[in-house]
């Protein structure tokens, strides 16, 4: 289970890691894997540099998208609107270096109201690395600015980067070098009286030139004054062909568009009386472009003065004498491009394939196939729920919409239908060209039109967009917009709709959707005082206001929904808890038997067929009690001869378990307790006695062992082997606890009449192993080890040394705080069945509290005649001894060190002599 457990988790963060991947590139998966080619669409700009890099406006304002020379994309930059707020690319330009330059605007959530704007700069890869003058139209006292700002003809010449600022009858020449970081204004010049700025163009004082919303071209000259240079007298043109989009080339001459003429137009201001017409309608078809007053493309002059055309999905590159370079659809994505994007789309397989995997893991490795009752209730009866909720809502929301459309349209049609008392179908009948542009009458058009419109979005309705149309000659133009890019007596197309307001004076509603949004308008008649139709007055809203409503709607549903769904839940699991209840109550009797609590009785009241079922249950449990009973008291007996813990050495779950032959190695403490003199002392006993002594004894020595998880291996009449797995401390406490109980058990002997007893404690550790010996139908727990052996002769040591314990330094080294013991150093003892001496220790923490001082006492100058022993320094040594001896007189080591001192020093030792202490 844990291995599933651990592979879910694996599967879970591979999954987690390759989804978050795939987020992070989610534009990539927008679009398919097969496709190499990236198609334009509507694109509003696009600009050559010098390496004939191709800089594109795309998808509605919305994207860059950067070409290289061969054709394939570079990269692409797009932005996503925020909340409240919609963003947009305008203006173009790029520098050496192959960065990009261009004006981010922000507007409202209608897409009307220009709410800031400001340069951004994109390095040639495509990130975002700075931002320049920032523009915000905060200030409601100022004219607001509808879809287009005030930042115009972005340029970079020369090594600077260039830009106006249009303030309505003025413009404001911006420059800053590249590389730099805060452009500043080097030259200002402002318009005629009465005249307003449309566009800017040029970046050298002398050469910047402006067009007026009248329809003129004035040349700003160095001290700011305007100079008309077109339209100038002998001119052939009407006042309508109104130059919009001014460019200026490197050769200084002027290139704009013609909306009337339906024509791309150049002049040079050197020769004003000289017009060229770069692209007219008929020159657009040879290159399968079709232009007209309402769909003129969009103007950018290259870096060596080519000219690039934009239209719908479509580029057109013309030379500057107008001849053709070649045209753009779409851009081609390399092959690098295309293994990311298929990289991206494997890994969005990836992620489901481990999502798919992760569900059979948990499912089918993990839930072994089972899923709760209420799991499968819920997997039947949620959706059940929901979809019917869905469907209801389905029908509220849909109805609630339609109505917020029908009041929209009504009240457009009001507000179009008063157009007619708000404009003076006379006036505006004398209106004829640009010229008109904020004179008295278009003033007074404005300002009635702003006024109504005001009240109305005062009421917190916002999106609404007014316009005032003239009809002339059976055509239509455009004499009043919010939009700030569009100019008077632009002509505007023809339609079923503004045909029926001019032919039959109808009041007509209609929708449209573009890249701003989706539009619900209304048209009404404008009459003059002979009742003629002479004009159309449009009110439109932006649906963003209505979808707002809806989307809050649609919010509100999904969340009441999604409340009512965990209400519904919430009682449907409570209702199933409380049905579940006496199952539950039956299955945890029935877990609690299973751990082992066979007093488990269940107790069920619902008089059902689960109540019945809890009566047979309890019935089962008391056979199954009884059984259990009687198999655990034969297990217990069982481990009365095999302890439980050499089982659990042997890894064996049951002495059913065990084989003959079963054996482990291990290292281990190794423990031998003998009673000193038991012979002697049992001859005097009966064995009646002598039985129940041991018995006795053991009986109080015994849980020592166990209480220091230790292991009684083997009893040998006048003592017994234990075994300690764990750390040397816990066989070492085991010794002094002994030792401390022989104290209150000889005081119990005394008390009885009998004469009290000593004991011996060898304690050593080595490896050992541990097995069964025997044969089929005999089988017995044994060690074997040679370090029982020796744990053995420490034991038989322990009395001619003088110590009640006595320990190997195996033992010492093995413990983690030597400071909590008692203990001396014998020095290197030879023992019997051991070639190689052993350097023991006398541990005499347990021993009575008399003699244990003494040794206390006496330690460090014991140890310091061991030491002088064991180097030959018999005369020195000895001399110690006797010091022990003086304070000591019961040291039984200290005695043995001195005689052997004493005879080594007057005949001297034995060649084989190695500073060892024998004792025989």
């Amino acid at each position: 289970m844990k291995k599933y457990i651990a592979a879910l988790l694996l599967v879970v963060i591979l999954a987690t890691a390759a989804g978050y991947y795939v987020y992070d590139n989610r534009d990539v998966v927008a679009s398919s894997p097969f496709r190499r080619d990236l198609p334009f669409g509507s694109m509003s700009n696009a600009l050559t540099d010098k390496e004939n890099n191709l800089y594109v406006i795309d998808n509605s304002k919305k994207t860059l998208v950067k070409l290289g020379p061969d054709g394939n994309v570079v990269y692409t930059v797009g932005v996503s609107d925020g909340a409240g707020e919609i963003y947009q690319f305008n203006e173009l330009a790029a520098d050496n270096e192959g960065n990009l330059y261009t004006v981010k605007t922000t507007l409202d959530s209608y897409g009307l109201t220009v709410k800031a704007e400001e340069i951004i700069r994109f390095t040639p890869e495509g990130e975002q690395d700075q931002s320049f003058f920032r523009k915000d139209y905060a200030n409601k006292s100022e004219r607001k600015r509808y879809r287009l700002g005030s930042l115009k003809s972005l340029k970079v010449s020369d090594g600077m980067l260039s830009f106006f600022v249009d303030d309505f009858n003025q413009v404001t020449l911006y420059k800053m070098a590249v590389g730099g970081t805060e452009p500043a204004p080097v030259f200002a010049a402002k318009l005629p009286e009465g005249k307003y700025v449309a566009g800017a163009t040029g970046t050298k004082l002398g050469q910047i030139y402006v067009t007026a919303r009248s329809g003129e071209i004035f040349r700003m000259l160095e001290d700011g004054r305007p100079e008309l240079i077109y339209p100038l007298p002998g001119i052939d043109r009407t006042n309508r062909n109104f130059p919009e989009k001014l460019l200026l080339d490197g050769m200084g001459r002027l290139v704009y568009i013609d909306y009337y003429g339906e024509t791309i137009s150049r002049i040079d201001p050197a020769h004003p009386y000289i017009v060229e017409a770069l692209l007219t309608k008929e020159t657009a078809k040879q290159h399968d472009m079709q232009i007209s007053s309402d769909n003129m493309p969009a103007v950018s002059i290259g870096a060596d003065n080519s000219l690039t055309v934009v239209q719908e999905g479509k580029i057109l590159r013309q030379r500057s004498d107008g001849s053709l370079i070649g045209s753009v659809t779409n851009g081609t994505y390399s092959a690098q491009t295309m293994r990311h994007k298929w990289f991206v789309w494997a890994m969005a397989a990836a992620a489901l394939l481990l999502v798919a995997f992760a569900v059979k893991l948990l499912y089918f490795n993990i839930m072994k196939r089972r899923a709760s009752l209420i799991l499968k209730q819920m997997i039947v009866f949620v959706p059940v729920i929901v979809g019917s909720m869905i469907v209801l809502s389905y029908f509220i929301y849909t109805n609630f919409s339609q109505k917020l459309e029908d009041e929209t349209i009504h009240e457009l049609s009001l507000l179009a239908r008063n157009g007619r008392n708000l404009i003076d179908g006379n006036k505006l009948e004398k209106m004829n060209s640009p010229l008109d542009y904020m004179t008295n009458d278009y003033k007074t058009f404005r300002e009635k039109m702003d006024s109504v419109f005001e009240e109305v979005e005062d009421s917190g309705s916002r999106g609404f967009y007014r316009a005032l149309y003239k009809v002339e000659g059976g055509s239509i133009y455009r004499i009043i917009e919010d939009a700030d890019d569009v100019n008077m007596f632009n002509p505007f197309p023809s339609t079923d709709k503004n045909r029926e307001v001019v032919q039959q004076g109808k009041i007509v509603t209609d929708q449209w959707q573009d890249e701003t949004g989706f539009w619900i308008y209304a048209l009404g008649p404008i009459y003059n005082s002979s009742g003629k139709i002479v004009g159309i007055f449009e009110t439109s809203k932006n649906m963003e206001g209505i979808l707002q409503h809806r989307r809050e709607l649609l919010h509100n549903i999904i969340q009441n929904i999604a409340v009512i769904t965990l209400i519904l839940l919430c009682i449907f699991m409570l209702m199933t808890y409380v049905m579940l209840s006496s199952i539950r109550k039956l299955r945890s009797s029935a877990v609690a038997i299973s751990k082992g609590n066979w007093d488990t009785v269940v107790d069920i009241r619902t008089r059902d067929e689960v109540s019945d079922l809890g009566d047979s249950f309890n019935v089962m449990a008391e056979h199954i009690r009884g059984y259990i009973e009687k198999v655990t008291r034969v297990s217990e007996a069982y481990y009365r001869f095999v302890p439980q813990q050499f089982l659990q050495y042997l890894e064996k779950d049951s002495i059913l378990d065990v084989q003959l032959g079963d054996q482990v190695e291990q290292e281990m403490s190794i423990l031998i307790v003998n009673i000193r003199s038991f012979y002697s002392m049992s001859k005097r006993l009966t064995p009646e006695e002598n039985f129940n002594f041991i018995n006795s004894f053991l009986n109080r020595f015994g849980p020592y062992v166990r209480n220091h998880d230790g292991l009684i291996n083997k009893y040998a009449g006048a003592g017994f082997m234990a075994l300690f797995p764990n750390e040397a401390e816990q066989a070492l406490l085991s010794c002094l606890g002994m030792r401390k109980e022989l104290e209150l058990y000889n005081v119990h002997r005394a008390r009885s009449g009998y004469l009290p007893i000593d004991i011996g404690i060898g304690l050593h550790k080595g490896p050992l192993r541990l097995g069964i010996i025997g044969e089929e139908l005999r089988l017995e727990g044994n060690v074997i080890s040679d370090d029982v052996n020796l744990a053995n002769e420490l034991e038989k040591l322990t009395e001619p040394l003088g110590a009640s314990i006595l320990v190997s330094d195996f033992i010492i080294r093995s413990l983690q705080d030597r400071e909590l013991f008692q203990y001396r150093s014998l020095g290197m003892i030879r023992v019997e069945g051991k070639e190689e001496p052993l350097q023991l220790f006398d541990v005499y923490h347990g021993e009575p509290d008399t003699t244990r001082a003494l040794k206390e006492k006496t330690k460090a100058l014991f140890e310091q005649a061991v030491l002088l022993y064991q180097v030959g320094r018999f005369y020195d040594a000895r001399e110690a001894f006797v010091q022990v001896i003086k304070i000591n007189r019961q040291d039984k080591a200290a005695k043995l060190y001195f005689y052997l001192c004493d005879e080594y020093f007057q005949n001297g030792t034995t060649e084989d002599w190695n500073g060892t202490l024998s004792v025989s």
